[in-house]
């Protein structure tokens, strides 16, 4: 492993100082998610990652500094190679403030070590381009020792949207876990969705929810998104994702991030019917209706499904 050298940097008028002021006063962005620090095995509210922010935060020295930097070579993953990590504290209103954010050296710093320790020179014009490749976590509140618990984390060499956060960013450094629970976060969804896909009027609409839905177990399964990131990946118009914005309790949520949970999805939208206008009803598993249902549509809009099986079962039943 390389060696882990650091060095304060003064506040000044500089780019360097400018860039990571812009971290440190910033508001939570879209592509930024609630995490909450998990508890040690036993279940005793303690945890390793949060003791050292919270040691430096009392105590912001380079010694406190290179604790983190240890803890985070050690589970960096090979593709991010070597990377500059600042430690960034202060107040901001009456709340103490901590932001952590580490940057890959070949994308906005450079970083050499010499006899002298550290030397950290700003190259602008790449700065430029490239201000967005990082991750970080901020942490604030009024009394740290007792509200160091949550904080906001973000992953921005992941792109827009949340479903590749790095694992050992969120789990292995910070020992955390995103504050939505999946089942809640994914059950939002998945209401939100059905009663979305009931009160708008218009075909459309409804079959690009309807078909979404089908291939949302399959397409998400594991990954951490938000309503917007699911309407997006689906090329949802707007007149659905305003739809389906309207079903929630807050429109905030909808840039909420949750990991996405394909048994709790199916619990609440378990089967995709069609009704056609000639009477006929198809049913079949959400999941699975593309598969069991075959459609062929005409430039009429007239629509025609074929499916092929075995006879298990009739009945009679209200429509």
């Amino acid at each position: 492993m390389a060696a882990i050298s650091g060095r304060e940097l003064a506040i000044s008028d500089g780019s360097l100082f400018e860039m990571l002021n812009e971290i440190f006063q910033g508001d939570p962005r879209p592509q930024d998610f609630d995490i909450t620090f998990n508890p040690d095995v036993e279940g005793s509210q303690t945890n390793k990652c949060r003791d050292l922010l919270i040691g430096f935060q009392e105590s912001p020295t380079l010694e406190r500094g290179a604790l983190l930097a240890d803890r985070l070579q050690k589970v960096t993953d090979n593709r991010s190679g070597i990377g500059l990590l600042f430690l960034l504290h202060g107040k901001q209103g009456l709340k103490e403030r901590v932001v952590v954010s580490r940057f890959p050296t070949d994308q906005a710093i450079l970083a050499e070590v010499d006899s002298d320790g550290l030397a950290v020179e700003f190259l602008e014009q790449v700065f430029i381009k490239r201000l967005s490749a990082y991750k970080a976590l901020m942490l604030e509140h009024g009394s740290p020792r007792d509200g160091f618990w949550s904080g906001v984390a973000t992953d921005r060499q992941a792109g827009r949207s949340g479903e590749h956060i790095s694992e050992y960013w969120l789990r292995d450094f910070l020992n955390a876990d995103f504050t939505e629970t999946p089942a809640a976060g994914t059950k939002r969804l998945a209401a939100a969705l059905k009663k979305a896909i009931k009160i708008n009027p218009n075909l459309d609409v409804k079959g690009q929810i309807a078909s979404a839905s089908s291939l949302a177990p399959t397409a998400f399964d594991g990954k951490t998104i938000s309503i917007d990131d699911f309407c997006n990946h689906f090329g949802f118009n707007q007149s659905a994702k305003d739809t389906i914005k309207s079903q929630l309790s807050k429109p905030g949520l909808f840039l909420k991030k949750f990991k996405f949970d394909p048994a709790e999805f199916k619990k609440i939208a378990p089967y995709r019917t069609v009704e056609l206008n000639t009477g006929a009803i198809l049913t079949a598993p959400n999941d699975e209706f593309e598969e069991v249902f075959t459609a062929v549509s005409s430039a009429d809009g007239q629509v025609e499904y074929t499916t092929r099986g075995r006879v298990n079962d009739q009945r009679l039943a209200k429509k």
